[in-house]
């Protein structure tokens, strides 16, 4: 296992910045600030912090500080964050983010979990935890061949290269969904799960829902129609898309920067939640690494039906809800295809909850992982 040696060449970096200063401006449309999608103003207020503001030898180091190890599993190569608790006795979690995001939203979930003493917390509820890095995204190259899944990656991982035999699994979003089929893969190893969204049921009858749970489908009914083109861009043609956000590093950003606004508990100001160093070192992960391409096809290949698909998880499972979350599934709907043991309405945070109110996370993970020892 080796350490994270990050490094991008002085001429890499003077490629970028060249590329952020000679953006090719769309015009402004006579249209209100984030009406029809990324505020032209913002973006390039952003843009100009990039080029002029950012240091990014500040955060290479700050990132290369971090515990990072990596190991080759069969001609896969996976870089994995490991944060050792402050105490023995608690089982291990492994923690997964989705998109657009990286591994290191999570750091501040993970130091929480633990060494919950620096927080305020029990020491005694401290847990080593490990965040690999998704294979496409910053810090892990794409998988080598489609079809391969990314829960038996983890499931090695956890299990063969660390040795543990019984862990706890939590994700949002993508990494709900990486969570979920590793529950339903392995409950003999995971003790129990805790997400921020859930599988539909893959049947059910209609005249069998609630209100409540029709409520929720009209809802993401709803938000599909009007926050979804993304995600069906993605899941249809993702190599169309590619090259733009290959070759513009703003317009990498205007993808990036829009998701954070309108998916984060931000009331319409980004820079409440996230710092424009934030959102710029996120963007120059994606860049510098390739990954924006990469990154993509965990939506083409579940919508082309490479992904092993969810249709029971018996393992204990609890779901935290954040009110600023894409969607927010109701109990029962989640108790078609999950053992649900614990369900919590968060009072505030989105879909970012990681980074927006790691606290918050960590206190209901915590909470979660001391009914299954």
């Amino acid at each position: 296992m080796d350490s994270m040696d990050l490094h991008v060449s002085d001429a890499d970096l003077a490629d970028l910045l060249t590329r952020i200063r000679s953006t090719r401006w769309a015009p402004t449309w006579p249209v209100d600030a984030w009406e029809a999608g990324t505020d032209q103003a913002e973006l390039r207020r952003l843009a100009d912090h990039w080029a002029t503001g950012f240091d990014w030898r500040a955060q290479e180091r700050r990132i290369n500080s971090l515990p990072w190890a990596s190991v080759d599993l069969d001609g896969t190569e996976l870089s994995f964050l490991r944060f050792d608790a402050e105490r023995d006795g608690r089982m291990p979690l492994v923690l997964t983010n989705g998109w657009p995001s990286s591994a290191l939203e999570l750091v501040d979930l993970a130091r929480r979990l633990s060494r919950p003493s620096e927080y305020g917390g029990d020491p005694d509820d401290a847990a080593t935890v490990i965040v690999p890095a998704l294979p496409g995204f910053p810090f892990s190259p794409q998988r080598p061949t489609i079809g391969d899944q990314t829960h038996e990656l983890w499931h090695r991982l956890m299990t063969e290269e660390l040795g543990f035999t019984r862990y706890i699994a939590h994700g949002g979003d993508l990494g709900a969904g990486i969570t979920s089929r590793l529950a339903q893969s392995h409950p003999e190893a995971v003790a129990g799960i805790h997400l921020l969204a859930v599988a539909s049921p893959p049947h059910y009858d209609p005249a069998s829902l609630t209100a409540e749970e029709q409520a929720y489908l009209d809802e993401v009914a709803t938000w599909f129609a009007f926050e979804g083109a993304y995600e069906h861009q993605q899941q249809t043609r993702p190599l169309t898309l590619a090259p733009a956000l290959s070759d513009s590093p703003v317009g990498l950003l205007s993808w990036i920067l829009e998701k954070h606004r309108a998916w984060s508990d931000c009331h319409g100001d980004v820079s409440t939640r996230f710092s424009d160093d934030y959102l710029v070192e996120l963007a120059s992960l994606y860049w510098v690494s390739g990954s924006a391409s990469t990154a993509l096809r965990p939506y083409w290949e579940y919508a082309a039906g490479h992904t092993t698909p969810v249709t029971q998880v018996t393992v204990p499972t609890a779901l935290a809800v954040f009110p600023h979350d894409l969607t927010h599934p109701p109990r029962r709907w989640a108790e078609r295809t999950y053992n649900v043991v614990r369900y919590t309405t968060m009072p505030r945070g989105g879909h970012f909850a990681p980074h927006e109110e790691p606290d918050l996370l960590a206190a209901d993970i915590t909470a979660f992982s001391r009914d299954l020892h």
